[in-house]
């Protein structure tokens, strides 16, 4: 006879990351709906351990409509040989299945976003459920945490890879090193990231973290997954964790330190781009102009820069909103 009272269901997992070779598997996530009383969620995991050493973490997919990082971490798997490390190596190529499942960048289920709900609640709603779990499960063992990001359905921005501005210099310091080692065709430090954030979570956590922001428009991008692909392995290679020859590529430093690098509509209307992602803009050129669909005779309204710099990112959508963000344009400095 079981003496044992009733147990609540509890998240669990199938991987072990002290287990050598390559495993697959998932985080699973108690989740009851109207359809499925019972249901979990499944997050999917790959584990390659070899031996001692670094641990390092590669995760993707936090909002549905982000795709390049998911594609080029599945490819990712399927490259690295268990030989080829020394330590462990995590990659979660969907961190948010319910967000993913819609396509969106919230869950359906409680409507929100997983990159506001860290570092998570074990007794909160499924987001913070799954937040608190990936902190407990893959954030806490490794030591670099890279997140492939992307401009999801309504911006696109130029493959970069990142670091955000922090009050603890040296680990930003380190940080830096490893988004140098990554090799992206443009390396940016950004304005601190907001109280909810993976980068804000792991900081707090002392790890270094490095965000790779790739493509977006909710599609894929050949360019952002081969950048992705060849910054992961460099940065892995640099850690000590990847046994692979280091790719050298140059990369130019980028900084948004102000919201005076956002470029924000002061009015709705059709968006017409005259700069492009990666294009270079001068002080007093235009950004964009704002066309009133509804008026034949009116003048658009022509949005000029305030700076020279580096187009970053761009709204993807062919109608704009006002105060939506039209475009980021990032001051090139030295390293």
């Amino acid at each position: 006879m079981n003496t044992r009272g009733p147990q609540l269901r509890t998240a669990d997992n199938n991987i072990d990351i002290q287990v050598e070779g390559k495993q697959h598997g998932h985080l699973t996530l108690p989740c009851a709906s109207a359809k499925s009383a019972l249901g979990t969620v499944q997050i999917p995991i790959c584990v390659i351990r070899n031996g001692d050493g670094p641990v390092a973490c590669l995760v993707a997919g936090a909002r549905g409509d982000e795709f390049d990082g998911r594609v080029a971490l599945h490819a990712l798997i399927n490259q690295i040989a268990v030989d080829e490390v020394s330590g462990c190596l995590i990659i979660v190529p969907t961190l948010n299945p319910l967000a993913a499942a819609s396509g969106s960048r919230q869950s359906l289920v409680d409507n929100q976003d997983l990159n506001q709900c860290f570092p998570g609640n074990a007794e909160g709603s499924i987001t913070q459920t799954i937040a608190a779990h990936i902190i407990a499960t893959i954030i806490e063992p490794a030591e670099l945490i890279i997140e492939l990001q992307s401009g999801g359905e309504s911006t696109r921005y130029t493959p970069m890879a990142a670091v955000h501005f922090n009050a603890d210099k040296d680990l930003q310091q380190r940080s830096e090193q490893s988004m140098i080692a990554f090799g992206a065709p443009y390396s940016a430090r950004l304005l601190p990231e907001h109280q909810g954030s993976l980068s804000n979570a792991a900081s707090s956590f002392q790890k270094e973290y490095v965000l790779a922001l790739l493509g977006g428009g909710a599609s894929t991008h050949a360019n952002a997954i081969e950048v992705a692909l060849t910054g992961c392995k460099n940065a892995l290679v640099q850690l000590g964790l990847l046994k692979q020859e280091l790719v050298l590529r140059s990369t130019r430093m980028l900084e948004v330190a102000s919201e005076k690098n956002y470029v924000i509509a002061p009015c709705a209307g059709l968006l017409e781009m005259c700069k492009e992602p990666g294009e270079e803009v001068y002080m007093g050129s235009p950004v964009a102009r704002i066309i009133q669909p509804g008026h034949t005779g009116m003048a658009a309204s022509i949005l000029k820069a305030n700076r020279n710099g580096i187009l970053m990112a761009r709204h993807c959508h062919g109608y704009i909103e006002q105060g939506d963000c039209v475009a980021v344009v990032a001051d090139e400095v030295q390293r």
